[in-house]
């Protein structure tokens, strides 16, 4: 099951997980390469993601993000209005705050907290910072959106 808001626009190869969540006018545009959302993640609205795109599961993508071309591991949040560009990688159980611009070919990893324009590595994750990942994930796993549709 996922929620795909009617406003969404999916077009070319997407593959979308169990349990995902795609908010209004988000964008998914697989033309170009395909984009894969892994399960329990969630695409919020008007976020947009083009080229072969790869996003792990517990992924939250703020409102507002362009991901371009770039690889997002598990139990991660990439905030509002932020930016990940072509080749970046993204590891598991990162946070990249709101507005940060993680430039192309950037590796951010697994633990880090992310900020800034460009993007830098901060500081380690704190255990509570870890667990918000997955509680973040699973507030639109729970269906606190309208209905979820069979893919």
């Amino acid at each position: 099951m996922a929620f795909i808001h009617p406003q969404a626009v999916i077009e070319g190869d997407v593959k979308i997980g169990k349990n995902v969540t795609i908010c209004a006018c988000a964008v998914l545009r697989g033309d170009e390469g395909q984009i894969v959302i892994g399960d329990n993640s969630s695409v919020q609205d008007c976020c947009v993601i083009h080229e072969k795109t790869s996003v792990g599961s517990y992924v939250s993508i703020g409102h507002g993000a362009v991901v371009h071309r770039a690889k997002i591991g598990n139990n991660v949040i990439i905030g509002m209005n932020s930016t990940v560009l072509n080749d970046a990688v993204i590891e598991d159980n990162v946070i990249v705050a709101a507005g940060a611009v993680v430039t192309p070919g950037t590796v951010i990893k697994s633990g880090s907290m992310v900020m800034g324009v460009p993007a830098k590595i901060v500081r380690e994750l704190t255990d509570k910072e870890r667990e918000h990942i997955v509680e973040n994930a699973m507030v639109y796993v729970r269906g606190k959106l309208p209905q979820r549709v069979d893919l």
